[in-house]
């Protein structure tokens, strides 16, 4: 009797979760690859900045951590924490600004977005694979922080964010936006990546200097667009844009998009 019982509530506790996960839209947390969670502790091995900042570290930097979608080799992965804004605990996966790089810097190919480029410190995007990795090992939101070139700043944050892996082509997960800057993705939501060198046949933006992004026909946003930032050249949807924030007569001056577990308020 008392193993029907627990084998019972495990059941419907694994049946709860499922459910859970279909009326939110999210993934589900990916499982341990190797079965043996041990190998990666919480206060050892931090899945990320949310966790760092649990263990105690408050101050805003690059630090090391294992999403837990890679435990079979608890392979690690270098990122930049933002224990600052909004509560702190942010994984940064994406900066933009005026560091001296070309204004094609973000224009790259499938397999540098794949694996990531620049400098954490300065400009960078993280990687789809490493972004697959840590928001599929639970529930995420993203904040995306914009800098205009008229000196105002704004914000949106969107409750619900993921994306799949290579083979769904990136598609982006991203629902529930509030903040001032405006909902400027929302109807990329469900769209594949898009590169110089893997198209978008949904998109009527194909631009062969456009920087890596999430497109459909209806065109809102591409933080990774061109660094056009103050210049004659600004063009409609070319430069590093978000349309209910500046619009695409500007190009922003910087831009920084960060995941947090949902957890962690």
């Amino acid at each position: 009797m008392k193993t029907f019982f627990c084998f019972t509530a495990f059941f419907l506790l694994i049946f709860t979760d499922i459910s859970t996960a279909a009326k939110t839209g999210a993934p589900k947390p990916l499982a341990a690859e190797d079965g043996d969670s041990s190998k990666c502790k919480k206060h050892e091995r931090p899945m990320d900045c949310a966790e760092l900042m649990e263990n105690g570290v408050t101050e805003s930097g690059v630090y090391t951590i294992y999403p837990r979608a890679r435990l079979a080799s608890c392979q690690s992965i270098e990122v930049y924490c933002d224990m600052q804004t909004d509560g702190g605990g942010w994984t940064v996966i994406q900066r933009r600004g005026q560091n001296g790089n070309g204004e094609d810097y973000f224009v790259k190919k499938w397999k540098e977005y794949k694996e990531g480029f620049g400098n954490l410190k300065k400009e960078f995007w993280l990687g789809n694979d490493k972004i697959y990795s840590i928001t599929n090992q639970g529930q995420y939101a993203v904040r995306l922080d914009m800098k205009h070139e008229n000196g105002t700043s704004a914000f949106a944050r969107y409750e619900n964010f993921w994306i799949e892996n290579e083979e769904a082509k990136y598609k982006l997960g991203i629902s529930e936006c509030s903040g001032p800057a405006g909902d400027s993705i929302g109807n990329h939501n469900g769209r594949d990546f898009y590169t110089i060198d893997q198209p978008n046949k949904e998109s009527d933006h194909d631009n062969p200097r456009s920087g890596g992004w999430w497109v459909n026909w209806k065109f809102t946003s591409s933080l990774n667009g061109l660094n056009l930032y103050k210049s004659p050249k600004v063009a409609s949807q070319d430069g590093i844009s978000w349309l209910s924030f500046g619009g695409f007569e500007t190009s922003l001056e910087a831009t920084e998009i960060k995941v947090r577990q949902k957890r962690f308020y």
